[in-house]
Formats: structure tokens, sequence, C-alpha cells
């Protein structure tokens, strides 16, 4: 179902992000109907990762992707680093998320990031300490529960993330992310509402009129 629904979802609003106040909106992004060539490539993807379907992702995988900041580079590497025959890989869960939040394309060499927090996130906010909201009608609760009391909604916005680790409770399943509000209260949102601009992303690019993944890459 999530699949499908992300197949529907072509958000596709090509508006910049825009200050209102001191609250940063971060309207999502998604250019990928630009390039019809990519546009299907993109649906075949999803298509993959629902049959985790491993020889498709290793036939689209530049010779020279990018895995890591220390020098993890290839295809080899790709495979070493994500095992993608093992049912349980991480990575169709971190490519799904990458590519259901559509993405921008580069105006300088025509490769497409995605999602769109990379190559598009606020000049200003501290892309080690901010987090977007990838969500509308969030709930800023109190403290790391639902059943805290709710502080603010918030709705596709920048926000002040003093720690990027993950809290919970014994009673919940849910995983809460600590937020500094632009009042200076402090509260708490579910983790799958947010993402960090450094969290996984990727990059792909247009190759002997092949579209290739040079990047599946998070860090900075």
């Amino acid at each position: 179902m999530k699949l499908k629904f992300v197949l529907g979802l072509v958000f596709l609003l090509s508006i910049s992000s825009i200050s209102i106040g001191q609250t940063k909106k971060f309207l999502p992004v998604d250019d990928s109907a630009r390039d019809p060539t990519f546009f299907v490539f993109r649906a075949r993807l999803f298509r993959a990762i629902q049959e985790k379907d491993a020889k498709f992702i290793y036939s689209i995988l530049d010779e020279k992707i990018q895995n890591d900041f220390g020098g993890g580079v290839g295809v080899a590497n790709f495979k070493s680093t994500w095992r993608l025959e093992r049912p349980n890989s991480q990575f169709w869960n971190e490519l799904l998320s990458v590519l259901s939040l559509g993405g921008r394309f580069d105006e300088a060499d025509h490769s497409f990031s995605a999602p769109y927090l990379f190559n598009g996130f606020p000049e200003g906010a501290d892309e080690f300490q901010s987090g977007a909201i990838i969500e509308d009608g969030v709930r800023v609760r109190k403290e790391p529960s639902t059943q805290s009391d709710v502080i603010r909604t918030l709705s596709f916005e920048i926000v002040e993330v003093p720690n990027w680790e993950v809290k919970g409770n014994a009673k919940e399943k849910r995983q809460w992310v600590q937020v500094k509000l632009d009042d200076g209260q402090s509260g708490y949102v579910a983790a799958e509402f947010i993402r960090s601009p450094i969290d996984y992303r990727a990059i792909f690019e247009k190759k002997k009129g092949k579209w290739l993944m040079t990047a599946f890459i998070a860090g900075d």
C-alpha cells in the first residue's frame, strides 16, 4: 500500500523554501517529470524495490558509484555494503524513503538528486543541527509520547535539532526526535516525520543514454 501511495504521489510543487517570520517553510519539490526518460526510470526503480530485484539495481550502478566518504567507491564495495540478496537488507527501505521524497535536477549537469532535501536546503540552516518536517500537520509533543500534550503543529518546516539521538519509551514502539522551536520551547516529533538533509540520498546521471546511480550515500 505504501508503494502504491508513493507511485501516485507526484508532489509536484516546484516551490522553493520561503521564510515566514522565524519559521522557514521548506515545501516538497519533485522535478522528475521534467525528463520523461527519468520519470519512467524512477517508476522502474519503485518496481525493483517492491520486488527486491537485486539484479536490476546492480545493472544501473555506475562503475564508480560513491558509497561513503571514507573511500568506498565502486560496485564491489556497494555489494559488500548492502548485500541485496539478503531479505533483511536495509537498502530497500532506505531507497524507498529517498525516492518517495521527490528530488531536483541539477541545472549544470542534469543529474537528479533525491530526496528534495538534498541540493536545496535553505541557506543559513545548519545541516547538522537542523531537520525538515516532511509531512503536513505534524504534532510537536512536550514529551516523547503520543500521550503527551501537543505544543505546536508543524507542516513542511525547518526546525532546530539539538541532538539527532532518537528517544523512545517502554510503552510505545515509536521513536522520537527532540526539536527546538522558534519561541525557545523544546518538544518531540515522531522520527518518521523529520529528516536530516545529510541522511541518505541518491544521485542519478544519464550516461550514454542510460540512467545510472552514481552515489548512494549519507553524511557530509
